[in-house]
């Protein structure tokens, strides 16, 4: 079938049957012909289709030019990077157990934070309450002593007319 890769730099083959060639090369004559058939203007003669991304060898295997091997369905194999986040989802016992305590803890500190900001919050109306509180005090002061100013002046005026 197909062998390992050795190393990234290396040519990597595989195995390719005559139909799969067949169907690749049809299907190329299509989307060229179709491509021809949307967009005249590009239908000039003497172009060449665009080269494609890999080469058949003699030996019918396909070698792809930029270094990367064609899989069965046609993609190139998943990087090192997809690999580890793949391996991470996967559902192995320690690590489905690690990921739960991950979750928990920062759902935890979420809320943590959350009834922290909300202490805060509450702190500050408290405080806003008060001077409130403090400012209505002084404001029915002041009405009394300017009620209390209104009678000693009328008491005056008063005063002054005996």
């Amino acid at each position: 079938m197909s062998r390992p890769p050795s190393s990234q730099t290396t040519p990597q083959f595989y195995r390719v049957s005559e139909k799969d060639l067949t169907e690749i090369e049809l299907h190329s004559v299509d989307s060229i012909n179709d491509l021809h058939r949307t967009h005249p203007e590009h239908s000039h003669k003497g172009m060449r289709p665009p080269r494609p991304a890999y080469t058949p060898s003699p030996n019918g295997n396909l070698f792809t030019h930029d270094g990367t091997a064609v899989s069965r369905r046609g993609h190139p194999p998943s990087s090192k990077w997809q690999r580890r986040l793949q391996d991470m989802l996967t559902p192995s016992s320690s690590r489905a157990y690690a990921m739960g305590c991950a979750i928990v803890t920062l759902l935890l500190l979420t809320v943590l934070l959350i009834f922290y900001f909300l202490v805060q919050q509450g702190s500050a109306i408290r405080m806003l309450t008060e001077a409130v509180r403090e400012k209505e005090a002084a404001a029915n002061k002041l009405m009394l002593l300017i009620q209390e100013l209104q009678e000693l002046r009328q008491n005056m005026t008063a005063m002054r007319t005996i």
